[in-house]
C-alpha cells in the first residue's frame, strides 16, 4: 500500500510548483533520520514551502506549546522520544487543525491503519516524491 488518504494522485505539470497559492505554505517536518529529512526539505523547499524541522514527536509538540503553527506537518512514524501516533494524538488533543500526514517506510496495513488513527488526514509510504507532494499541497489548498 503506497498512500491512503485521498483518492488516486494523478500529476499532468512538469513543473513543481502549486499553482494560486496567495501566501507560501509553511511546513513542519518531523522526521528523525538526517538524510530523509534533507530529502523532505528540499522537496518541499522546490514546491515553494517554508520548511521547519524537528528530529522528533516531542519536539514538534513543544513547537506549537511555544505557539508556533504550520499549515502542514509530515511526520514520520518511527521516532526516538516520541513517535508519530503519540506526537499526533497529542497535538489532536491540543486542538492542532493543521493538515497531518504521515510519512513511513513502514507498509503493513495495520501498522498505517494505527497511524491514521491517531489524528493523520493521510499516510504515505516513504520517500516523498514530487507526485505525493503535488497531492498533499493540492489537497491542503482545498481545507
Amino acid at each position: 500500500m503506497e498512500k491512503m488518504g485521498f483518492g488516486n494522485v494523478t500529476s499532468t505539470s512538469k513543473t513543481m510548483k502549486i499553482i494560486d497559492t496567495e501566501k507560501k505554505i509553511s511546513v513542519l517536518i518531523v522526521e528523525d533520520d538526517l538524510l530523509i529529512q534533507k530529502i523532505h526539505k528540499v522537496m518541499m523547499t522546490k514546491f515553494g514551502t517554508e520548511v521547519q524541522l524537528a528530529a522528533n514527536g516531542k519536539e514538534a509538540v513543544d513547537l506549537f506549546l511555544s505557539g508556533a503553527s504550520f499549515d502542514l506537518i509530515l511526520t514520520d512514524l518511527e521516532m526516538p522520544i516520541m513517535d508519530g501516533i503519540e506526537a499526533t494524538k497529542q497535538l489532536r488533543s491540543m486542538g492542532v487543525t493543521s493538515m497531518i500526514v504521515g510519512v513511513t517506510s513502514r507498509n503493513h496495513d495495520s501498522e498505517i491503519q494505527a497511524f491514521m488513527k491517531s489524528g493523520l488526514n493521510a499516510c504515505y509510504v516513504k520517500p516523498l516524491n514530487a507526485e505525493k507532494v503535488t497531492a498533499v499541497l493540492n489537497e491542503l489548498k482545498n481545507i
